[in-house]
């Protein structure tokens, strides 16, 4: 009877040798029966990601911080993101370039700095990758600070209230994201749930600025959405799953406006957010001006110049790509003394928008 088990036994191991062995296409080893136990086993400190093992907690420590002036979330942002490449920007140069009218009254200055505005000024000042996308998720952000990846976000200030900041993902633990801002400090931590919350209003988009050897390892991290077209069409996507299950969400109908708007459907883009317009909060056509982009594709003027005069006399006199939107209309309709006072002010609140140069030099004298 033993004879027989032990012939079993031996018959069984032979089995397992010759399976890892005639194994093909699969890089299969036999761990050695002296080898370390984290060589045969994946340490429990990991946990599976599609994009290989991650830690449960990272932090990447060398960004360096700075508490923000007035309403200059965004360059802080950016210099806090530029900091880990060794770029050492301050937040006036950046806000020196994006938004140089910068007012402590709140009026006239501009507050909305949007991430492909961060994005030129990284690429343009400092030759880096930028990679401007929506439809985030918490794993994706993890996924960057495991790879030593800051991530620059667009987010709610407070979670009750419409007002836009910038923040950045620099550490992640157990169901909690680590992040620093020019208001909170440099070690804010929010659970997964409050961050997704204040995330939701801006189609959870982000922005990846990497040295040029990193776009392999961003793209591999990115997948499908390395395509940006791709990346708005999954925000569609998810918007419209959303609204699935809630239709009466007025954010989730403005996000798939906004998702429609840069895939180029215009006319979807209008159409969702005439659906919800009543119900929209106060600043926010200040911070989103895609449906106003929208109308001015379908060449619906009126609408354009009725919108924008709401947000410019709301305190937000400084918004030069407005201005140089309704200057196009006043010339598109002959009347070039209304669109060069319209060009002139949107050189006057930013030198350096070369939309606005050019247009204003284009203009017959």
């Amino acid at each position: 009877m033993a004879m027989k088990v032990c012939a079993v036994i031996l018959a069984g191991v032979a089995a397992v040798f010759l399976y890892f062995y005639f194994r093909s296409g699969e890089e299969a080893v036999l761990a050695a029966p002296g080898a370390r136990q984290e060589e045969r086993a994946a340490p429990q400190s990991a946990v599976s990601s599609a994009r290989g093992e991650r830690p449960e907690a990272k932090t990447i420590g060398d960004l360096a911080h700075a508490w923000q002036s007035f309403n200059n979330c965004s360059s802080v942002g950016l210099m806090i993101a530029l900091s880990h490449w060794g770029v050492k920007d301050t937040q006036e140069a950046i806000a020196e370039a994006t938004r140089p009218w910068n007012n402590p009254r709140g009026d006239n200055d501009d507050k909305s700095v949007t991430l492909y505005e961060l994005a030129d000024y990284a690429r343009e000042r400092h030759g880096l990758a930028t990679y401007v996308r929506p439809n985030g998720t918490i794993e994706l952000l993890k996924e960057f600070v495991a790879n030593g990846i800051p991530v620059v976000a667009r987010t709610l200030m407070y979670p009750d209230q419409d007002i836009v900041h910038y923040r950045v993902v620099r550490g992640y633990g157990a169901e909690t994201i680590l992040e620093s801002d020019g208001i909170g400090g440099p070690d804010v931590s929010l659970t997964d749930g409050e961050w997704m919350h204040i995330w939701k209003d801006f189609n959870y988009s982000y922005l990846i600025v990497v040295p040029p050897e990193k776009r392999a390892l961003v793209e591999r991290i990115l997948g499908s959405d390395a395509d940006e077209k791709a990346a708005w069409q999954g925000a569609r996507a998810r918007a419209e799953r959303e609204l699935a299950k809630n239709p009466d969400d007025a954010l989730i109908h403005y996000n798939l406006a906004t998702a429609a708007f840069y895939l180029g459907d215009y006319e979807g883009a209008v159409r969702e957010f005439e659906k919800i317009e009543p119900q929209l909060t106060r600043r926010k056509l200040w911070y989103q001006h895609e449906p106003i982009d929208a109308y001015f594709k379908l060449g619906n003027y009126d609408r354009v110049l009725a919108l924008t005069s709401g947000i410019i006399n709301d305190n937000n006199k400084s918004v030069s790509e407005l201005y140089v939107m309704r200057g196009k209309i006043f010339e598109s309709r002959g009347d070039i003394a209304a669109a060069r006072a319209e060009y002139e002010k949107a050189v006057m609140y930013h030198q350096r928008l070369q939309s606005a140069k050019e247009a204003l030099a284009g203009l017959p004298r």
